[in-house]
């Protein structure tokens, strides 16, 4: 088991070195892409500096059997060393909480200093026709609008203190789109879960109002009915966005009703200074500072219910 798993390891570094590969053809059939990137990370706060680095390769593979059918494969991987590694030994198993439905990923050794991860995070079919398209599979469902939160995003949330992770993870669902003219969408989503009380559908519409690019989505998420709204456009020349949810419980026994409200502006200067200025309400978040949305961020309970511990977050 050890030897096939470095065996997958070193082949998906070696062959990366190929920028790209597909066959030769006029019209080839299929192609990968990948690359490389090195991280290194110090924390100063404690009283011992610690040093983590984390060196991420990655595949994207895609295969074109008909005009309107692709299919698509991408492998993450990566190889951690440091202080974290070391001092948790769990560290392994807590990464496979991207793992949504099905298992694709493995990870070794165990209790070590350093720690190699490697996961199937995108591996679905797409169809199209005319107006339809139909993906099933791992597949990245991005419902958000805003850059830091998104309340809307109700299959994939994610933390922007992940920002090496510029792809975000995936989900193991179905998702139909019907285009019904120009600006306009409707989505249907659902995940794969194995019971009911676990299972997340939704709809999405998408249209334009005035100079707004609009949406609404109804959903069942977990054990929550959610209704929510998101918006993009500009006040001048500043980018203006906004998303809202509400989540309602099923249970007697749940968590109580939450609002999640985000806006945000963003402004780009002719000197290519970009700002973005983010504030994100939580009604069923805590004022109490003790708070880490680090560890929240990390330990596999971020959900778009809990995108922060807190009641107000802002980013700026």
């Amino acid at each position: 088991m050890m030897n096939s798993a470095w065996g997958h390891i070193i082949i998906l570094l070696l062959i990366t070195t190929s920028p790209i590969i597909a066959q030769e053809e006029s019209d080839p059939q299929w192609s990968m892409r990948g690359y490389l990137s090195n991280m290194l990370t110090t924390d100063f706060s404690g009283d011992d500096i610690t040093f983590d680095n984390q060196l991420h390769n990655r595949l994207n593979f895609q295969w074109f059997p008909k005009d309107n059918f692709t299919f698509y494969l991408d492998i993450r991987t990566r190889l951690l060393a440091g202080n974290t590694v070391k001092n948790f030994p769990g560290l392994g198993d807590l990464l496979d909480f991207n793992n949504d439905y099905l298992d694709m990923s493995i990870h070794f050794p165990k209790n070590k200093s350093w720690l190699v991860h490697s996961m199937i995070d995108r591996a679905y079919m797409e169809w199209y026709k005319g107006d339809w398209e139909i993906r099933l599979g791992r597949q990245r469902i991005n419902w958000g609008i805003n850059t830091i939160w998104n309340p809307n995003d109700l299959f994939n949330a994610y933390s922007y203190f992940d920002f090496d992770y510029v792809e975000r993870p995936g989900s193991d669902a179905l998702r139909l789109t019907w285009y019904t003219c120009t600006n306009s969408s409707v989505e249907f989503a659902s995940n794969f879960r194995d019971n009911f009380d676990e299972l997340t559908f939704a709809t999405l519409y998408k249209s334009s109002l005035g100079s707004y690019d609009v949406q609404l989505l109804g959903a069942k998420a977990g054990n929550d009915i959610v209704l929510g709204t998101g918006w993009a456009g500009n006040l001048g020349n500043a980018g203006f966005k906004g998303e809202f949810s509400y989540f309602i419980p099923t249970k007697d026994n749940g968590p109580k009703d939450a609002l999640l409200a985000t806006i945000a502006f963003d402004y780009a200067f002719k000197n290519s200074l970009y700002l973005n200025l983010s504030v994100l309400f939580n009604s069923d978040g805590s004022s109490d500072s003790q708070n880490n949305p680090l560890l929240l961020a990390t330990s596999g309970l971020l959900t778009t219910r809990y995108l922060s511990p807190y009641e107000w977050s802002t980013f700026l």
